[in-house]
């Protein structure tokens, strides 16, 4: 059949297409640069901010802290918060972050670390880590970790517009946590599985915005839940190695096929984008919005679910996360082919 002769409708939706991913490709350099100066603003305020907070802390320490919890925050919950979802909370509304909002997030950052090792590494009671956020406590008789998990927690408190709202939406993440126990150890279902996913996703990422003004409505809070769990099925992507050794389940661990997680993960992302245009936000603010997301988190997972795919061919063409190495599992974004892949996975893969 000659192009003449081709459906008008498929002919208007392949040349839609093609348009779409040439103005992807075009504005692809100055969204990178966007999210790449986000994070090095971010950085230079908390070398200003937070690296007397943690020195005073290591200082003290009583041997609960360790260079990973710096490392968290500092290359990763402290970093990124502000700098990706803080920045993408702040563009959807069409403001730059204030100064306030971006203290009360980095202190949401600094704590998130801190706060999963209380059930990951500290092994605390329920009881204990929900007393530490519900009630206002002394940091008397506390391990090191602990008492930094107390400051950041009141700074963001104290910061916020809304104490109670931050209170209530962090016991909606360890409620999460909690029902996430039930990846480890257990028989679960792929529906528990997808569930817990986004519970944990999604209040995190609710948490992370009840520090900034004004108050989300009911319509954003779904598009955030939704983006949520997104993010943590993002993140499990990328910890399938730690998951495994750690003897958690995740959607990733559980698979015998990353073909259809990785179906699954793009049609959830173009379902997901597609729903956030139809919110009533400008649309000018959407699409920035879903750029700096897809820039600092979305058009990664693309290149590890591809090494992912590559290890089925040792078994049988059925992936098995206990038979391959480490190096296997681990996908290394700071290759430069890796880079590459992101950016066409970014054009191509992503709305």
């Amino acid at each position: 059949m000659s192009p003449d002769n081709f459906p008008a409708d498929f002919l208007t939706s392949v040349n839609m297409k093609f348009t779409h991913k040439l103005y992807k490709g075009i504005c692809l350099p100055g969204v990178t640069y966007r999210v790449l100066n986000q994070i090095a603003v971010q950085k230079k305020f908390m070398r200003a901010n937070t690296d007397m907070i943690l020195h005073d802390a290591l200082k003290s320490n009583d041997g609960s802290l360790d260079q990973q919890d710096i490392k968290k925050i500092n290359q990763y919950y402290g970093l990124a918060v502000p700098a990706i979802l803080g920045e993408a909370f702040c563009a959807l509304r069409g403001e730059k972050m204030t100064l306030t909002e971006r203290l009360a997030s980095t202190s949401q950052g600094a704590m998130t670390g801190l706060f999963d090792d209380f059930f990951d590494k500290d092994y605390m009671t329920d009881d204990a880590v929900e007393k530490m956020i519900s009630t206002e406590n002394t940091t008397l008789n506390k391990r090191s970790n602990q008492q930094l998990f107390d400051l950041f927690y009141k700074n963001a408190l104290n910061l916020s517009p809304d104490k109670l709202l931050v209170q209530e939406t962090l016991l909606n993440v360890y409620k999460a946590q909690v029902e996430s126990k039930k990846q480890t150890g257990h028989i679960i279902t792929y529906e528990d599985l997808l569930d817990i996913t986004f519970q944990k996703g999604g209040s995190s990422v609710i948490f992370y915005r009840s520090v900034f003004s004004p108050a989300a409505s009911a319509e954003e809070l779904k598009i955030l839940y939704n983006l949520g769990g997104l993010m943590q099925l993002a993140n499990d992507i990328f910890d399938v190695y730690k998951d495994r050794e750690a003897g958690i389940k995740t959607l990733i661990t559980e698979t015998s096929s990353i073909h259809e997680i990785q179906i699954f993960f793009k049609k959830s992302l173009h379902e997901y984008y597609q729903n956030a245009f139809e919110t009533r936000f400008f649309k000018k603010n959407i699409r920035v919005f879903l750029d700096i997301i897809s820039i600092g988190i979305f058009s990664r997972c693309f290149v590890c679910l591809d090494q992912l795919l590559k290890n089925e061919t040792y078994t049988g063409n059925k992936f098995d996360v206990h038979k391959y190495s480490r190096e296997q599992l681990i996908c290394d974004m700071d290759k430069k082919r890796n880079i590459l892949w992101s950016a066409w996975s970014c054009i191509n893969d992503i709305p």
